[in-house]
């Protein structure tokens, strides 16, 4: 993109191009109600990975999300950033707005934004220091320094470990049309001075472009279960133990199981669940290989006969799907997600690893096993 190019009114960013379904999903959504609004040709996405994203949205056009971090020469900037690394823990926070134009073949991305109408950040838990938040926040303050108006999808934000990320967080959102999904958002962003619209989260929405449906017979559906590590996880010694308890438990009182993926990354999902049938004795063949595409991911849950989960999208929409949903959750970040989905889908009960035996999810998914035939 150059001086001569026709520039978007309406650029789209946020936390996907990294294989979450949810955040692919989100962004679908997002770029939805965006060409609603704007014309199909106005609306551009920004990506830290174009090819992926141009891959899941070919006919959407794409700029690379290249930031540049701040000149070591300006003795003043460097010596905050050092602080700041030392604070938070992310060497590459290191980003000042004025070096994103220091270059016009690289940073096309900053200029589509300053001379857009509209810097829309499409739905996600992503704005907590449990992610790089400078970087995902970088393309907001770009905008604020160009007038350029900002606005939010239904956001899950925080937790913050750090004062600093949450003064972070209420400069570059102070004047935007913010949207949250969950009332610990909604709690967070009040205490910041940040005035919010409580909304439920755009998974909820899938079926506007996405079929979730079975043809497939209840008895002929296994139960599906999603394991990962939650970011922000206590202790995730105990959690392991607490899973593999559960799936041997499902396998000596013969629930059929079968373990699905709701990130793309072999190292997430994938590997973790695999590690996990073979602790409790499952076969590795019963666990699904990742979905390049998440709307293959997004109709595969509909299959089920029942989901245990500790992914949060894979909870909304085996809820849109009328699933039962055992949400599993570990910490506050994964606790404030969870709660927001069961009380939109009365389908999904969330539970503690903490304080919840895994008898008791034997009985749970027992009950949701044989519904059909104690109807």
């Amino acid at each position: 993109m150059n001086e001569t190019t026709r520039w978007p009114k309406c650029v789209l960013w946020g936390g996907y191009a990294r294989g979450n379904v949810g955040d692919e999903l989100a962004l679908a959504v997002g770029l939805r109600d965006m060409r609603k609004r704007y014309s199909f040709s106005e609306v551009i996405v920004l990506s830290p990975f174009p090819g992926y994203t141009k891959a899941l949205f070919p006919d959407t056009e794409v700029i690379p999300y290249t930031p540049a971090t701040a000149s070591k020469r300006n003795t003043q900037v460097t010596r905050a950033f050092r602080f700041l690394k030392r604070r938070c823990g992310f060497r590459q926070n290191r980003y000042e707005v004025s070096a994103q134009f220091s270059y016009n073949t690289t940073k096309g991305w900053a200029k589509a934004i300053q001379h857009c109408e509209l810097l829309y950040l499409v739905g996600g838990g992503y704005l907590t220091d449990l992610y790089d938040l400078e970087s995902l926040l970088l393309p907001v303050e770009v905008a604020r320094f160009h007038g350029v108006k900002v606005e939010t999808a239904p956001l899950g934000i925080g937790p913050f470990r750090d004062p600093w990320s949450a003064r972070k967080l209420q400069h570059a959102l102070r004047d935007a049309h913010v949207r949250v999904r969950d009332i610990d958002s909604q709690t967070i962003c009040n205490d910041l001075g940040i005035t919010t619209e409580l909304q439920r989260d755009d998974g909820f929405r899938v079926q506007e472009g996405i079929a979730i449906g079975s043809s497939v017979t209840l008895e002929e559906r296994p139960i599906g279960i999603n394991f990962y590590l939650q970011d922000g996880s206590t202790n995730a010694e105990t959690v392991i133990k607490w899973w593999t308890e559960v799936l041997i438990l499902l396998k000596s009182n013969g629930l059929p199981v079968e373990g699905f993926c709701f990130h793309n990354s072999v190292h997430s999902d994938f590997s973790q669940i695999v590690k996990l049938f073979v602790d409790a004795g499952l076969a590795v063949n019963l666990v699904r290989a990742p979905d390049f595409d998440f709307r293959k991911a997004c109709t595969q849950v509909a299959k089920y006969r029942a989901v245990l989960t500790a992914r949060f999208h894979a909870a909304v929409l085996a809820g849109v799907a009328g699933i039962p949903v055992i949400a599993v959750a570990d910490g506050q970040y994964y606790r404030s997600k969870m709660l927001s989905a069961c009380q939109v889908s009365p389908t999904i009960q969330v539970i503690d690893v903490s304080v919840t035996e895994p008898t008791e999810i034997l009985q749970i998914l027992q009950k949701a096993a044989f519904a059909d035939t104690n109807a």
